[in-house]
């Protein structure tokens, strides 16, 4: 059973971290804070999703939840290489090269489907109370802390909020450990080229 069953559980939560259950007002946007402060800084196996672009002219709007480009597939499946749009257009691409601009991703002149992996953003737990996600469920110290530290910040309680951070930096290299050795426990080095 997870520490919190779902929004409405978390808000209590952070109601009795800062002191105050009298937040209810403000803890949507608290809540909301908190996931714009955590999608920029956590990149974990859990986000990594697939998705299928359609190009047209080359052109191709990027998911609603992207955050960041893992990997472009070519035409062969083949992992294609980021450039920056002037360089695209100037060398000329032959489809194995993308940029990614504003809210788009290019390929220069390039109409038709190609698939890419990306981490996404958090799903909000702000669409209603009974909401969860797989980092309320995993992590549920880092939503607490990244709530609390906001509704702090809201309750300008400085020593709060210092402590806070504290507990919740500590929580979110837990989770960077965790992830890391989830994705790497098992792996080997390999050294390529000649060896003596």
């Amino acid at each position: 059973m997870a520490v919190f069953a779902d929004y409405l559980d978390l808000r209590f939560a952070v109601g009795d971290h800062v002191g105050n259950r009298g937040l209810s007002d403000v803890m949507p946007r608290l809540a909301q804070q908190a996931e714009s402060y955590l999608n920029k800084e956590l990149r974990c196996r859990q986000q990594v999703t697939y998705g299928t672009l359609v190009f047209t002219s080359g052109v191709a709007p990027l998911p609603a939840d992207f955050l960041e480009i893992i990997t472009v597939f070519d035409a062969f499946n083949n992992p294609m290489r980021a450039t920056q749009l002037a360089d695209q257009r100037r060398i000329g691409s032959m489809y194995s090269k993308y940029s990614i601009d504003g809210t788009s991703i290019n390929i220069d002149g390039y109409s038709g489907n190609r698939d890419i992996q990306y981490y996404a953003k958090l799903p909000t737990l702000t669409a209603g109370p009974t909401t969860t996600n797989w980092l309320l469920s995993e992590a549920p110290d880092v939503y607490l802390y990244a709530v609390g530290f906001e509704a702090a910040k809201f309750l300008r309680d400085v020593d709060l909020a210092q402590a806070t951070k504290a507990l919740l930096d500590g929580a979110m290299s837990e989770l960077r450990t965790g992830d890391e050795r989830a994705r790497w426990a098992n792996s080997t080095v390999r050294v390529q080229g000649c060896t003596p």
